[in-house]
């Protein structure tokens, strides 16, 4: 299938019509993929967004307590995930450029909710701490500053990646402490966001490299790198691993990679229907 011809410039609206140009000058399979993407991304978003306000406005419940994280830590891990769903809502094709006006308003959205939330905590019971938005600045401007270095896919698993490694050296989150079904939930989900991310990273930067199995077992290799890794490297934090944590993360790793490979399979066939039945369309 042909491409597109580059859209008009408009001069007032420089950073609108590159993207449009660079969406509509891919082929017409690729353009649905990237509105899919989006279209993930918002759903991600109207889920993540809701649910971290009902967190922040109710008691801090006692499981939280007992992770033995700081929760100057959560404030900042929580508005860093937060700050990426939300530039990525409104510019998913791109990578932040600081000297454009909507960067600053976005951080400027998601400051001001920073400190209307933490406002409204003092009015529900809870506590307000001008350090706990301070953190939530952090993690806001550390998720731009990802998103300028890196594109979506790159973006992805970095993201991931900083979170697994922060939770499971900076807390008690772990089968042995007091709150096994949180160490069971966050390992599987944890390891297996990450391994979706990796893989289509590595999918789209690879592309074409290796053959059958040997692909498929360098992208399970790099999510079972960073389960050794970051098990080794709580033995220095005294964070000693226990066998149920690194089965469920490689349960998860296992269940993102055969998701992942059963999306692909499919969508090969697909594309292998409709080649065929070209192949049998008479010629007009």
């Amino acid at each position: 299938m042909g491409r597109r011809r580059p859209l008009p410039r408009n001069p007032t609206a420089p950073g609108l019509y590159d993207c449009a140009n660079a969406l509509y000058s891919r082929p017409c399979e690729e353009r649905l993929v990237l509105l899919r993407r989006h279209k993930y991304i918002l759903a991600a978003l109207a889920v993540y967004w809701p649910t971290l306000f009902v967190l922040t406005h109710i008691p801090v419940m006692a499981f939280a307590r007992r992770t033995g994280m700081s929760d100057k830590t959560m404030h900042f891990l929580a508005y860093m995930v937060l700050m990426c769903l939300v530039w990525l809502a409104v510019s998913p094709y791109e990578k932040v450029r600081w000297r454009r006006a909507r960067v600053w308003l976005v951080l400027a959205a998601v400051v001001w909710y920073g400190a209307f939330d933490e406002w409204l905590q003092g009015r529900v019971g809870r506590s307000v701490d001008v350090h706990d938005f301070m953190a939530d600045l952090a993690g806001a401007v550390a998720a731009l500053l990802i998103l300028s270095l890196l594109e979506f896919w790159q973006a992805a698993p970095a993201v991931a990646g900083i979170v697994i490694v922060t939770f499971s050296l900076f807390s008690r989150i772990g089968y042995q402490a007091s709150v096994p079904w949180l160490a069971v939930v966050f390992h599987f989900f944890g390891y297996a966001l990450f391994s979706l991310a990796w893989i289509q990273y590595a999918r789209r930067r690879f592309a074409g490299w290796g053959v059958g199995w040997v692909r498929w077992a360098v992208a399970v290799a790099v999510p079972l790198a960073l389960l050794a890794a970051v098990k080794t490297g709580g033995l220095f934090v005294q964070r000693p691993p226990a066998m149920v944590d690194c089965a469920t993360a490689v349960g998860g790793i296992v269940a993102a990679t055969g998701v992942s490979w059963a999306a692909e399979w499919i969508a090969a066939l697909r594309r292998g229907g409709k080649a065929g039945q070209g192949e049998r369309s008479p010629s007009v």
